[in-house]
């Protein structure tokens, strides 16, 4: 390289020097009052600022795994615990098994009725017109029978107490109650209590022993003839004591006290005798309609159903199933319950933001 170029370069660099440092050196105002109000740095996050979505997407995936291992936990659980109760209800039915061989006696049904009659025909025989007592003609009487049959089994009890009903209606009554039971391993029982027309009951207990096995027949007969001629001499009685009051208070020249003991004493024998017919109605109501409790049993005792044993792995996942079932109906209550205050929640975040916004707008329109 010539002496004339270097030369000529460290004059320009020199040159160079001399007017950037006879530049001045201070910093304009304006310069530094926007440097001013930017402010200082903010620190470096270490963790990525948390907002609600970025928590939404993290806490639900978290919570939907949690609940499905409690499910899962909760599944095996139950399910070995299930497989220890099973082995121990097995032993001990076949412990109960080996204890009741020996067949039970006959169960004996000791609820005599008020009777005045009672009669046991032969077990494989119904019953006949001349077998059962018959109330007599022309009197009033409360005649109540007890009556007991077997049947076959649980669906011939079923029939035969449909056709019980059907037997009641036909002959002009109506079925009081019913009751019905099928145990397993307990005796099938259906339990009727008839009410049919005195004139008719013969028909009816004859009916009804064909049903099936008679096993018990009970029948009280008491009078009610005396009874009800009570009951209307006393009614008899009352109406006139009312017509002789009535006539008494209609009489001129009565004082106060005695027209208002006079009235006292009308209505209280207005009151007896309301009293006094609604027995006799209640007596004629008894002697009208015979009460019958018939009963239906099958005796032997009726089969358990067979229990279907599933697998641990089956057993395990209905139990989850169930677990994931009632967690979820707990959440809809809980989100039932919370929804309101969310809703709140919501309309005064966007509130809040909206009040932001304008704000922010009205400062940048007055800049």
């Amino acid at each position: 390289m010539p002496a004339s170029e270097t030369v000529d370069f460290e004059r320009e660099f020199e040159e160079l020097v001399r007017e950037l440092r006879a530049l001045p050196s201070d910093t304009p105002a304006s310069v530094r009052e926007r440097v001013r109000e930017l402010g200082e740095p903010q620190a470096r996050r270490v963790f990525p600022r948390l907002t609600w979505r970025r928590a939404v997407l993290v806490l639900v995936p978290a919570c939907l795994i949690a609940v499905v291992a409690a499910a899962a936990v909760h599944g095996l659980l139950s399910s070995s615990a299930s497989k220890q109760t099973a082995t121990s209800t097995n032993q001990a039915e076949s412990g109960a098994g080996a204890v009741k061989s020996q067949p039970n006696p006959p169960a004996t049904r000791a609820t005599p009725l008020q009777g005045v009659t009672r009669k046991t025909p032969t077990f494989d025989q119904a019953l006949t017109p001349s077998a059962i007592p018959s109330p007599s003609p022309g009197r009033y009487q409360n005649y109540q029978a007890d009556l007991r049959v077997r049947v076959k089994d649980l669906d011939t009890l079923g029939d035969k107490t449909a056709q019980a009903m059907q037997i009641t209606q036909q002959l002009g009554g109506f079925v009081a109650s019913l009751s019905q039971s099928s145990t397993a391993g307990q005796p099938g029982e259906a339990d009727l209590v008839l009410r049919i027309p005195v004139a008719r009951v013969t028909d009816a207990m004859v009916q009804l022993s064909g049903l099936g096995t008679v096993l018990s027949q009970n029948v009280s007969i008491v009078d009610l003839q005396r009874v009800v001629q009570q009951q209307r001499q006393q009614i008899r009685a009352l109406q006139l004591q009312i017509a002789r009051i009535t006539a008494a208070l209609q009489q001129p020249g009565l004082s106060a006290d005695e027209r208002l003991r006079l009235q006292f004493l009308l209505d209280d024998t207005r009151r007896n005798l309301a009293n006094a017919t609604g027995r006799n109605k209640a007596t004629l109501r008894e002697a009208a309609l015979s009460r019958i409790a018939f009963s239906l049993t099958t005796q032997k005792p009726i089969a358990p159903a067979k229990k279907h044993h599933s697998s641990f792995f089956g057993r395990a996942v209905s139990s989850a199933l169930h677990f994931l079932g009632g967690a979820g109906a707990v959440a809809v209550a809980a989100l039932i319950i919370v929804s309101p205050l969310l809703v709140l929640a919501v309309l005064i975040w966007l509130g809040v933001r909206a009040f932001r916004r304008r704000e922010a707008q009205r400062l940048l329109g007055t800049t």
